[in-house]
């Protein structure tokens, strides 16, 4: 077999046909990638008859001199257990870039390492693709390391949601404060429905702050991924108007149960259990009362309501993909951002989708020093599963160019190289 550069119709073709298939592996991210400023190629392996059985997309730029640097986003689409294939593969795509002047080429398979349990405990009995490590270090990738945070260009651990259980029992399913949250939220007036390219500026306002990435970004990731379906913006708005009444209704409803307890502690005031009762329907009331004001105000202010949060979510493989959120910090009690998920998740509950990414966690969990442990209880409340993924690895192409720019790299001399994250 002949390690050949392909069309991107072809390439696309053979790519959504293939078992590991993911939309980091499509001509979109490639294109998506070379307004970013790098340049790309699509390489299948091909028999003598030009079946294709490997292929990937790879996208560098010059790192030093003439030499470049590659990355093959999330890995090759191509079957890692097929051990010949393999190490036939790599053989010929170290010659064919070792031709074209490159320094290594790295790659980040979306293979699970370990099965984990919802604690990240290893399964026992579960997947454990170790011997695939070793086998990928005697072919002469190196491993950087298990990393438990967010120091490689792609998470490693994930948090995922099977789509297999009915409305009802996949909302009763999530943690107890992630569905009194999503509860809460709709009391506010919170609606989820789907933007345009005309929104973006008003999303780009909510993660401005958080990312160091001009509106661009975020316009070439919707028009790019639009051409083929991929790219859904959703958007959270908040209906005072809606929230008015609701806390109204909630006032009343709540004022007539008052008066029903203050009416039987008359005959049996020192009952304990009328007591806890009452106590708790005076804050209740108290709750709803602040809601009335707020509400009051806001309508006043946003009579035709106003967006406080959103999300983008890419659509491949029959598998959604949360890319990234904001909301407006001065909402946040409102929670926009786990009524986004839940509307999202109902809405591909009975489609023919088998799972919601919901993007990167971290292999801590532990609450103790542990700066993301807000983000795993979040996450991980929405009944997700822990994945774990094998990692990232350098094939070095040029070995000797390639640890001068590793030593070069550690000692800041060179900055930047292969570690912007995407």
């Amino acid at each position: 077999m002949k390690l050949f550069e392909i069309e991107k119709s072809e390439f696309d073709d053979f790519s959504s046909r293939n078992k590991i298939r993911n939309f980091y592996q499509t001509s979109e991210y490639g294109d998506w990638m070379e307004k970013r400023g790098y340049e790309c190629m699509y390489l299948a392996f091909m028999d003598e008859q030009r079946v294709i059985h490997a292929a990937t997309l790879i996208i560098y730029k010059n790192v030093f001199a003439n030499y470049k640097y590659g990355y093959a986003p999330r890995g090759f689409l191509i079957d890692y257990m097929n051990q010949s294939l393999f190490e036939e593969f790599t053989k010929h795509i170290k010659m064919y870039l070792k031709a074209k002047n490159f320094a290594y080429l790295k790659i980040d398979p979306p293979i699970i390492y370990k099965s984990r349990n919802k604690k990240g405990e290893a399964i026992p009995g579960g997947k454990n693709n170790t011997p695939l490590l070793m086998r990928m270090k005697d072919l002469g990738y190196i491993h950087l390391d298990f990393n438990n945070y967010f120091e490689a260009l792609k998470p490693r651990w994930n948090a995922v949601i099977k789509l297999d259980k009915k409305e009802n029992q996949m909302f009763k399913s999530f943690a107890k404060d992630i569905r009194n949250k999503i509860s809460n939220s709709k009391r506010k007036g919170l609606k989820v429905y789907k933007g345009t390219e005309e929104d973006i500026p008003i999303f780009y306002e909510f993660i401005k702050k958080n990312y160091d990435r001009p509106i661009s970004y975020y316009y070439d990731y919707y028009n790019i991924f639009k051409r083929r379906n991929m790219i859904d913006l959703y958007l959270v708005k908040l209906d005072p108007i809606n929230f008015l009444e609701n806390s109204k209704y909630l006032y009343e409803s709540e004022l007539y149960k008052n008066s029903e307890i203050v009416e039987q502690m008359r005959f049996n005031y020192s009952n304990k259990s009328l007591v806890n009762k009452k106590i708790e329907s005076d804050k209740l009331l108290n709750v709803y009362k602040k809601d009335i004001a707020l509400a009051t105000s806001l309508s006043r202010e946003y009579p035709n309501g106003l967006i406080i949060g959103g999300s983008m979510v890419i659509k491949y493989n029959k598998q959604l993909q949360f890319l990234i959120d904001g909301i407006d910090e001065n909402y946040k009690s409102f929670n926009p951002n786990h009524l986004l998920k839940w509307t999202v998740i109902r809405e591909y509950l009975n489609s023919n989708y088998y799972y919601i990414d919901l993007n990167g966690i971290v292999g801590d969990f532990k609450k103790e020093n542990n700066p993301y442990y807000g983000l795993n209880k979040f996450k991980l409340g929405f009944n997700s599963d822990v994945i774990e993924y094998i990692g990232e690895f350098n094939l070095p192409i040029n070995p000797t160019l390639y640890h001068i720019i590793q030593k070069s790299s550690a000692l800041g001399l060179t900055k930047n190289i292969g570690t912007n994250k995407k």
